[in-house]
């Protein structure tokens, strides 16, 4: 499988931005934290792979530990 290279993570974080109006990293952590997407759900919503997500999730520094916790009324 061929390595992403720099540009053309680049060229999807700028594409990201392009379609949503919004800073990518901001945007990441408001679905994958605050929201709790899965990075699938992510990555379908953004038209990227879900691979691609996770390096990006790595590369910002966001965990899942970072996670806002479950409603247990709304897990239930």
């Amino acid at each position: 499988m061929r390595r992403m290279d720099q540009g053309n993570k680049t060229w999807a974080l700028k594409a990201v931005q392009a379609r949503t109006g919004r800073d990518p990293e901001e945007l990441l952590r408001e679905l994958y934290v605050s929201k709790r997407h899965s990075q699938q759900e992510i990555a379908d919503a953004l038209g990227v792979s879900r691979t691609l997500v996770t390096k990006w999730l790595a590369e910002f520094g966001i965990r899942r530990e970072d996670r806002e916790p479950l409603d247990p009324l709304v897990a239930a």
